[in-house]
């Protein structure tokens, strides 16, 4: 057997392509082979980058736009990445038709939700309460700033073997409402969704936290891409 490829989607701006070097560091951690994914906007390309992957990852980055679930923009709603939405889009659909492993992280999360056809919240502080708690850490990224509930039965669950865990948190939106091909696997005490997943295929998983960030000091962080790695290993083309 030979060692999966996990395409990584990157941030996408004006100065270019950009990825965080730690989402290699922890793909790699686990013997995976991280390769970057270049935004492309041929259908055909699309497909031929999904076939050259044992699994994708969904990396973070800046907000969604929120015309893909039929809203107009928030006043709180920040920076957006034009084109990255329905670049990211085409490669869910066309892994979830090849049947490759995804593991959508943070902004990731978020657009596979959209993606399958669930909301957002443009803004959780404005839009969710005021009960609601601190998910932008000021802390290092390292810093596991608040508890998570995983829910017994899901997938997440069978992973991390617990029912609490403690995460890091950057960010200001967050799903509102899960697709009907996705079930909540997460969530704080606060009531914001923490993660998703399908319970339609092998391993479909969006999380709101960053475990690269956490990879090589937090032993959940570790059983995420463990579990991510090995189910594209087990699925290798």
């Amino acid at each position: 057997m030979t060692n999966p490829v996990i395409g990584v989607t990157t941030f996408i701006s004006n100065d270019g392509l950009r990825l965080p070097e730690n989402y290699s560091i922890a793909i790699a951690g686990e013997e995976g082979v991280p390769v970057i994914l270049a935004k492309v906007e041929d259908d055909v390309l699309i497909k031929k980058q999904i076939e050259n992957i044992d699994g994708l990852l969904l990396s973070g980055g800046d907000d969604i736009e929120p015309s893909f679930f039929g809203e107009s923009p928030h006043q709180k709603m920040g920076a957006i990445e034009p084109g990255r939405d329905l670049y990211e889009m085409k490669l869910i659909e066309y892994a979830l038709e090849a049947g490759k492993p995804i593991l959508g992280i943070c902004r990731g999360a978020q657009i596979l939700n959209v993606q399958q056809g669930g909301t957002m919240y443009q803004d959780i502080y404005s839009q969710h309460g005021d009960s609601t708690m601190k998910h932008n850490q000021d802390a290092a990224k390292d810093y596991l700033s608040h508890k998570v509930n995983i829910i017994e039965g899901t997938k997440l669950h069978e992973i991390l073997g617990e029912t609490e865990i403690r995460t890091n948190s950057f960010h200001h939106q967050a799903n509102k409402y899960p697709a009907e091909g996705l079930q909540v696997s997460a969530m704080t005490d606060d009531r914001i969704v923490e993660a998703v997943e399908s319970a339609q295929h092998d391993f479909v998983i969006g999380i709101q936290w960053h475990p690269e960030g956490t990879y090589l000091v937090d032993e959940a962080s570790k059983k995420i891409f463990r579990a991510f790695i090995k189910a594209a290993a087990q699925l290798q083309r």
